[in-house]
């Protein structure tokens, strides 16, 4: 399927999040023509603006760009406006996000599924778990969606502030967190990152922004759209030890499916 992104706020449903696309072969083809619609409204700036010009701009057959304006209208990240229903990206849309965190990594009321996997997560491990969401305009980017930090919050909260912000939000090449994604979405931008044994394995593990702690994470699916990873910040300590490891892999591959199946089995979609 797909030329969507997930988005949720309705009560009980998952919340993930922007255009991402990734086609059953996992060419990027449908990565590719999302992401030339978003840059040609990009580029054409704020307002309204016919078809013609936006085929024209995304340098595809207007057909083609019809139905990804089509797809991205119902996810909420285009509009139609005015009499002759010319196509705009939606304010939100228009630009990059802050990066700036908040005061220290607030997020807004948090969808009650996503909330109850993750501090399962966060309780069966006794570590600091995440959840991420991928966005794609302009540097491709994992944002911090929600997170769980149980008795480590003082550890976390305290950290210097560019910790902080690489919590938060990083390019998708920064960390394990951004490469269960980034795996997932085919061709997206220059990378020459190869990152085939993250496909082959489904999990992704390397240094943590947080000081001492490995990371761990796993990409969360809507259907074969890739919406985002949960991602585990686990002490070096135990890391060392084998069976540790895999247990803590385990607990974030079994989160991943769990929250990928409540998404899927929802058809969350962007309510307002």
């Amino acid at each position: 399927m797909g030329d969507a992104k997930v988005l949720h706020n309705r009560e009980g449903e998952f919340a993930l999040l922007h255009p991402v696309a990734t086609p059953p072969d996992r060419t990027g083809g449908a990565v590719a023509r999302t992401m030339a619609v978003l840059r040609a409204l990009i580029r054409l700036g704020p307002g309204e603006h016919p078809l013609a010009s936006v085929a024209e701009s995304a340098d595809l057959p207007a057909p083609t760009a019809h139905r990804y304006l089509q797809a991205l209208m119902r996810e909420g990240a285009v509009e139609q406006r005015g009499p002759r229903a010319r196509y705009a990206l939606t304010d939100a849309l228009h630009g990059p996000p802050s990066s700036t965190p908040a005061q220290p990594l607030q997020a807004g009321p948090p969808s009650p599924a996503v909330r109850a996997e993750i501090v399962t997560l966060q309780s069966r491990t006794g570590q600091v778990a995440f959840v991420y969401r991928p966005h794609l305009i302009g540097t491709p980017m994992r944002i911090c969606a929600e997170r769980a930090y149980g008795p480590h919050a003082d550890e976390v909260l305290t950290s210097p502030q560019i910790t902080l912000r690489s919590l938060e939000s990083a390019p998708l090449e920064a960390d394990a967190a951004g490469l269960a994604i980034l795996a997932c979405l085919g061709s997206v931008g220059d990378t020459k990152i190869d990152t085939a044994h993250v496909r082959e394995e489904g999990h992704a593990i390397g240094p943590s922004p947080l000081p001492g702690r490995t990371m761990i994470a796993a990409p969360i699916w809507y259907g074969s759209v890739v919406a985002g990873s949960v991602a585990l910040l686990a002490m070096d300590g135990p890391m060392r030890r084998a069976a540790t490891r895999a247990r803590y892999v385990a607990a974030v591959m079994d989160t991943a499916a769990a929250m990928s199946g409540q998404l899927t089995r929802s058809g969350a979609r962007r309510a307002s």
